[in-house]
C-alpha cells in the first residue's frame, strides 16, 4: 500500500510544484533562449524543471523509507547534482567544473555505501570486484575503498548523467525515458522482493510522470542540468542499489547510452570537445531526417517499453544479447541517417 501512497505524493507534488518553478526560472532569468544551431524551440522556455522533479522525489522518499547510511549518500549526491546543475542553468559552467561536481556526487554515493561491488556472470558465478580492499575509518565512519569497483562505480554513475543530459535534446524525451526505466525498475524490485528499492523506483516514477506534462511538446519548461543531473544519477544510484540492475537499465536507456557514446565518439575523432554541444544526437539526426518532434519521442518511448518487458521477462544472457544487438543497430541507424543528412545537405556552386 505504500506504493501507491508514495507514487501519488510524488505525483502531486510534482504537478503542483512545476508551475511555481516555472515562474521562479523566469524571475532568476533561467530561461533557454533559441538562439545558436542546434536549438530546436521557436520560444524562449524557462529552465530549472530539476529543483520540482529533485522536491516531489525526496519529500516521499524522507517520509516512506527507512533512513539509513545509504539513503544519506543518494541524497547527498543527488543534491550535489542538483546544485551544479541549478548553478548552470542560473548563470552558466563550464563543462569541467560540470564533470567535477558529477564525479563528486558519484563519490559522496560511494562513501555512502552504494557502489558496485560484483559482474553478473550469465555462465557462471558472478566477477567479485573487490580486489585491493581496504578498510578507511574518518570522523566514526568506516568506509571500505575498492579501486576497481569504485572507478566503475563513478564510471557508471557519471555516464548515466550524461546519458540523461543527452537525451534532454528535444521536448519529453529524457523525462519519459525516465518515467518508464523508473518503472520497470519499480516492477523488477518488486518481482525480487527488494521493497526499499520499489520505494525509490516508484517515487522517482510519480516525480518524472508529474514533471511530463509540462516538458511533453510543446514544453512549457525544460529539465534543465539541474533535472537531467539529477534523474541520471538517482536512475544509476537505484540501479546499482542492493544488489545490482544495470543490465535492466542499460538495456531500457540503450538507445540514450549508445548515442551519447557514439556522439562522443565522433566528437573526439574531428578533434571537438566531448563536451561541445551540437546536434549530432540521434534525436536530432531523427529529426532532420524529417520526424516531428512527438513522432521521434514515441518511437522512443517504444523502444524502452518493449525492451523494458524484455528484461523483465528474460534472463542475463537475453539481456545482455539484446544490449548487443541494440549497440549495433543503434551504430548503423546512426551510420545511415548521418549519410542521409550529408546527402541532403546543399552542395556549394562551383561558378559562385
Amino acid at each position: 500500500m505504500n506504493y501507491y501512497w508514495a507514487f501519488g505524493l510524488a505525483l502531486i507534488i510534482s504537478l503542483a510544484l512545476t508551475p511555481w518553478v516555472r515562474r521562479l526560472a523566469v524571475r532568476l532569468g533561467a530561461v533557454d533562449q533559441p538562439v545558436g544551431g542546434r536549438k530546436i524551440h521557436e520560444r524562449p522556455i524557462p529552465r530549472l524543471g530539476g529543483l520540482a522533479v529533485a522536491a516531489a522525489f525526496f519529500i516521499p522518499a524522507i517520509i516512506f523509507i527507512s533512513f539509513d547510511r545509504r539513503l544519506l549518500g543518494l541524497i547527498a549526491g543527488a543534491l550535489i547534482v542538483l546544485v551544479i546543475g541549478v548553478v548552470d542553468d542560473i548563470r552558466g559552467l563550464g563543462p569541467w567544473s560540470k564533470l567535477f561536481g558529477q564525479v563528486a556526487a558519484a563519490a559522496a554515493a560511494l562513501a555512502g555505501g552504494i557502489g558496485i561491488s560484483a559482474i553478473s556472470n550469465p555462465f557462471g558465478a558472478a566477477l567479485s570486484l573487490n580486489w585491493g580492499r581496504t578498510a578507511v575509518s574518518l570522523a566514526g565512519w568506516h568506509f571500505h575503498i575498492t579501486p576497481v569497483a569504485n572507478l566503475l562505480s563513478i564510471i557508471w554513475i557519471v555516464g548515466m548523467i550524461n546519458a540523461l543530459n543527452f537525451l534532454d535534446g528535444i521536448d519529453g524525451l529524457a523525462c519519459g525515458i525516465s518515467s518508464i526505466a523508473s518503472f520497470f525498475l519499480f516492477a523488477l524490485a518488486i518481482s525480487l522482493h527488494q521493497p526499499a528499492v520499489a520505494l525509490m523506483a516508484v517515487i522517482l516514477f510519480g516525480a518524472s510522470l508529474g514533471f511530463l506534462p509540462y516538458n511533453f511538446f510543446p514544453a512549457r519548461i525544460f529539465l534543465g542540468d539541474s533535472g537531467a543531473y539529477f534523474l541520471g544519477l538517482v536512475l544509476a544510484l537505484i540501479a546499482i542499489y542492493s544488489g545490482g540492475k544495470l543490465a535492466t537499465a542499460a538495456l531500457v536507456l540503450g538507445f540514450a547510452i549508445v548515442d551519447g557514446l557514439i556522439t562522443v565518439m565522433r566528437r573526439l575523432y574531428h578533434r571537438r570537445s566531448p563536451f561541445m554541444a551540437d546536434r549530432s544526437h540521434l534525436h536530432h539526426l531523427l529529426l532532420d531526417f524529417g520526424l516531428s518532434q512527438r513522432q521521434t519521442v514515441i518511437i522512443y518511448y517504444s523502444i524502452a517499453i518493449l525492451l523494458g518487458l524484455l528484461a523483465l521477462t528474460s534472463g542475463t544472457v537475453v539481456k545482455l544479447a539484446a544490449i548487443l544487438i541494440l549497440s549495433l543497430a543503434t551504430v548503423v541507424l546512426v551510420a545511415i541517417l548521418i549519410r542521409i543528412s550529408s546527402g541532403n545537405k546543399p552542395k556549394p556552386d562551383p561558378s559562385s
